[in-house]
């Protein structure tokens, strides 16, 4: 009688397949952090975006209210000659207005500036040539918010700008 052999079965993994296995593991996870990264950043950058268009917003609003401000002044019919409007930041400067901000869109400076702050957020307000109609004047107003919230390859700061542009009627 002759005996039968069994064939050898292989139990488990190999040395090499265990580090193979290993080393597709570790390229999965390094893709998956430096997504998480991106994503971060990308965040961060939205969120400073969506800031300085509510920084742009705010000013610009404030531009319009003393346009409405200096509108009603001329055209109240309770006086015949309208009185002087001193309060006014932006209306009738005819030069860019500078505002300062911080990372979180509160104002650094109280009242604007003629020459530009140090913040993170600086908002510059300009009047564009005033046009008389029929009652009172128009201007085109544009703010501009510019921001660096980025770095490039080298360190170096990468700015980012808001740009808002209205008609304002005013007195």
């Amino acid at each position: 009688m002759t005996q039968r052999r069994l064939p050898n079965r292989q139990a488990g993994f190999s040395m090499v397949e265990m580090l193979m296995a290993a080393f597709i593991l570790a390229i999965g996870l390094l893709g998956l952090a430096m997504l998480q990264t991106m994503s971060l950043r990308a965040s961060r950058g939205g969120k400073s975006l969506h800031t300085a268009v509510q920084v742009a917003e705010r000013v610009m609003d404030q531009i319009e209210m003393e346009g409405r401000l200096g509108w009603l002044n001329i055209t109240d019919s309770n006086y015949s000659t309208p009185g002087t409007l001193s309060q006014l930041q932006f209306i009738g400067k005819g030069t860019t207005v500078y505002l300062g901000f911080d990372a979180a869109g509160v104002a650094t400076t109280s009242a604007p500036v003629s020459s530009k702050p140090s913040a993170f957020f600086v908002a510059a307000a300009s009047e564009g040539a005033a046009v008389t109609g029929s009652t009172g004047k128009y201007s085109d107003y544009t703010v501009t918010v510019t921001f660096a919230d980025q770095t490039d390859a080298s360190g170096s700061a990468i700015t980012r700008t808001v740009t808002l542009t209205r008609r304002v009627l005013h007195g």
